[in-house]
């Protein structure tokens, strides 16, 4: 073997020391690379990888499920539903009571969308949704008269408990047909309800209303006449003084207030 001068020995020892610094072989830079490779859907200054983008879809994805099989929230914009609900009130609805342990009845608070078919009432919006209390079921009679409201013949006396005043207007009978609800709102005179575009079909009904979750010093349960009981189970945290706090955000009902 040829001897090499003082000269290139000086020249190849740094390439030797970069030699065993990599283990011994260039082709290790290039594995190196390869697995370190962290390409993005993102530009490289926003920050974002592919593992935070499909974290956020995932947990999105559970949002929107939960929303639309399970439970949503809502926020009352009107004074059709006083003073079971107040403007800025915020309430949680159920959607899983009516699906798999009973049908509606009455005295249950509902989200609806309202009936688009009938003639000579204004038309809605797509995506509107109402909030009132179911007073008759399929089958039942309705009636409103001297200020008072007739179910199946009889004062409905569990009215007497949240309506706001009595009704000034007459209605007169109506017997609900079979798959259908009555609504009316709590605030007699000042709700756009079944007294006015009649029985409501039961496929329209989105939620129940369970929680009223703000103000946070009425925070607990949305009582009504036929599972009173039940609700009282639930605690309630009335005694807090949380008035500090913000709600969180969610959409609103339109509550069918003139």
């Amino acid at each position: 073997m040829a001897k090499r001068s003082g000269d290139e020995e000086t020249k190849l020892a740094p390439k030797l020391r970069r030699d065993e610094d990599d283990g011994g072989g260039g082709d290790d830079d290039d594995d190196e690379q390869v697995g370190a490779d962290e390409s993005t859907w993102f530009p490289e200054g926003w920050g974002v990888t592919n593992e935070d983008v499909q974290t956020v879809v995932i947990a999105l994805g559970f949002s929107l499920l939960f929303r639309a099989t399970v439970a949503e929230p809502r926020f009352i914009p009107s004074l059709s539903m006083y003073p079971t609900f107040d403007v800025g009130d915020r309430l949680v609805a159920e959607k899983i009571t009516y699906r798999f342990k009973r049908q509606p009845e009455a005295g249950d608070i509902v989200i609806f969308h309202p009936p688009s078919d009938r003639e000579g009432i204004p038309a809605f919006r797509n995506g509107d949704v109402f909030i009132k209390r179911i007073v008759a079921v399929g089958g039942d009679t309705v009636e409103v008269k001297e200020g008072q409201t007739y179910v199946n013949g009889r004062i409905r006396m569990e009215d007497k408990e949240y309506e706001l005043e009595k009704p000034t207007y007459e209605m007169p009978r109506v017997t609900v047909p079979e798959g259908s609800v009555f609504v009316m709102g709590d605030n007699r005179n000042n709700s756009y309800d079944s007294h006015v575009w009649g029985p409501l079909p039961t496929r329209n009904i989105i939620g129940r209303a369970v929680w009223k979750y703000w103000p946070v010093w009425e925070l607990g349960p949305i009582r009504s006449k036929a599972h009173s009981q039940d609700a009282q189970q639930i605690p309630t945290f009335a005694f807090v003084n949380w008035k500090h706090l913000v709600p969180l955000e969610a959409p609103p009902l339109r509550t069918g207030g003139f």
